[in-house]
């Protein structure tokens, strides 16, 4: 009785070691499905996806992107707006998944990662501390994708940066102020302060970083790069929605107050003159779309499907 047990049991396990072979072992279907069944119903992996958001977080939407808590891509659109939400939260890796019915998810994070132009536009959205300098992607046939960022600026740069930002909002800027004097008041400060890193420049010394704000704050040269990422800075500081529009040769900032859009452009009003000298100008500062286009410099030739804000 008990050897008939032992064999009944025996060839109870045999049967099914024999079946969760064929299973495993016969079809990649089967195993696929075995695996997300894991990892969705006994992990739990897909529930409750949360993202940490440091302080430099910005909590505005736009045309372009927006942020989201949905992190199983269905779309597009909506992949567009978790690499926005993952770049602007601060976070330095971070993975999302697709959702089965995006059939087109992995060959769209291909090309997104092929095409830096569209990814960097959203470097324009989230302060200048949270935007990347590289991004590396890995998934896999599951749909698995996780985000690896390089930021622009490291820890110890930020704390320079907020440092001497801070000293001079505390010497320049009166708890009177209204936002377009705040601005108006920052925008002098630093072409007074500053000068354009012309070609000459650059070539002279191709090591340094003239596109950072540690740099012109140190050495008080810059491109465009550096006084765009400086102004964002101070106008987070002030609590003012803004975003950098780009065009292929030129950056600066738009700024939102009361409700309206304006173009704000340091570099084009801290021209570089012949002498040497240095000139400050406001024709750039909080104008309109309409004025933008009068005054045709041929540097302000943006993406109008990507800064629907600046028109």
């Amino acid at each position: 009785m008990v050897i008939n047990l032992k064999k009944t049991i025996i060839i109870t396990l045999v049967i099914c070691l024999i079946i969760l072979t064929f299973i495993l072992g016969t079809s990649f279907y089967f195993k696929d499905d075995i695996y997300l069944y894991y990892r969705n119903n006994i992990l739990h992996k897909l529930d409750n996806i949360k993202i940490n958001k440091n302080e430099y977080y910005n909590d505005n939407d736009y045309e372009f992107v927006q942020n989201t808590d949905d992190f199983i891509i269905k779309n597009k659109k909506q992949l567009f707006n978790v690499l926005y939400t993952i770049i602007n939260s601060g976070t330095n890796t971070f993975t999302f998944y697709c959702d089965p019915s995006y059939k087109e998810c992995i060959s769209d994070v291909i090309k997104i990662n092929k095409n830096n132009d569209k990814i960097s536009y959203i470097n324009n959205f989230v302060h200048p501390f949270n935007q990347f300098n590289k991004i590396d992607t890995t998934y896999n046939k599951y749909g698995e994708v996780t985000v690896n960022i390089n930021k622009t600026y490291s820890q110890e740069e930020i704390t320079y940066i907020n440092k001497e930002v801070d000293k001079i909002i505390d010497s320049k800027i009166k708890k009177n102020m209204s936002n377009k004097q705040k601005i108006t008041t920052i925008h002098n400060y630093v072409i007074d302060k500053s000068k354009y890193a012309t070609d000459d420049i650059r070539n002279k010394n191709p090591e340094r970083e003239y596109n950072k704000v540690n740099y012109i704050l140190k050495n008080k040269y810059g491109t465009c790069g550096a006084y765009a990422d400086l102004m964002s800075i101070f106008l987070y500081k002030f609590k003012i929605n803004n975003i950098k529009v780009s065009s292929e040769t030129h950056i600066w900032n738009l700024v939102k107050i009361n409700k309206e859009w304006y173009h704000l452009d340091l570099t084009w009003d801290d021209p570089i003159m012949k002498d040497g000298s240095d000139r400050l100008e406001n024709l750039f500062l909080l104008i309109k779309y309409k004025r933008l286009q009068e005054l045709n410099v041929g540097e302000h030739k943006f993406n109008e499907e990507v800064f629907k804000e600046a028109i």
